[in-house]
């Protein structure tokens, strides 16, 4: 299996790159194609590098742990678009620099205390959000991906206030939580404003689903108002 690292659109298809022995490959697949492999090729233009390619099945499927080839389907991935007022370079220095961070990491009634951030590919984050009773839940990840302005792949897991990986338990969450999860975030522009999608894959479906999605959806609600200080900032 080959990672994907660029895809094109045609009329009748797509194209997908990848690099094999130091060398860009491609290779074409019509639109039938991939409905008949269960790929939506939306997401395959707008995301590649979480799909692979089986160059001598010629087929296409997810690289995203807890995602079926058969289905099409990420179990428990959240995916999240909001359209924010504001210009891309605001926007993208809101999700990277650690002291605008702190501002809204975090659901609605916490607060982020720590922020770390190692803005490389390889690099690793350290976040700290404070529950309103003030106990503090640490999240790290690696850097696989940073295409500035335009997307940022992590990897996502628990950890301690050193850093060190954690099970969910360690916060007395469900063990059914994997020890590795992946967060992609892309940054379009439409319009003079910015158009976000989040994806955060592996987190298990139901409840614990639920939960993530409305803390994220919190966070961005917080995200925006920094946001707006930003644009207010640069137009006084």
């Amino acid at each position: 299996m080959q990672r994907i690292t660029g895809s094109k659109k045609y009329q009748n298809g797509v194209q997908v790159f990848w690099t094999e022995e130091g060398k860009e490959t491609n290779d074409f697949f019509s639109f039938e194609e991939l409905v008949d492999q269960k790929i939506n090729a939306l997401d395959l233009l707008n995301n590649p590098r979480i799909y692979r390619v089986n160059v001598i099945g010629h087929k296409i499927e997810s690289s995203v742990a807890g995602c079926s080839f058969a289905n099409n389907l990420c179990e428990g991935e959240i995916v999240i678009t909001r359209l924010f007022d504001a210009p891309r370079d605001l926007a993208w220095r809101a999700w990277t620099e650690p002291e605008l961070v702190m501002q809204w990491w975090g659901p609605k009634a916490f607060t982020a205390p720590s922020c770390r951030i190692d803005l490389r590919v390889g690099g690793v984050y350290l976040y700290c959000m404070r529950s309103p009773d003030g106990r503090d839940y640490w999240s790290t990840g690696v850097y696989r991906e940073i295409e500035k302005p335009e997307r940022i792949v992590c990897t996502d897991s628990f950890a301690d206030e050193k850093g060190n990986v954690v099970p969910a338990t360690y916060y007395g969450m469900s063990p059914d939580f994997p020890a590795e999860m992946l967060v992609t975030v892309t940054f379009e522009v439409q319009a003079g404003r910015t158009r976000l999608t989040l994806r955060h894959a592996g987190i298990p479906a139901g409840e614990l689903r639920d939960q993530a999605k409305a803390g994220w959806t919190e966070s961005l609600d917080k995200f925006a108002g920094v946001l707006g200080q930003l644009v207010f900032k640069k137009v006084a």
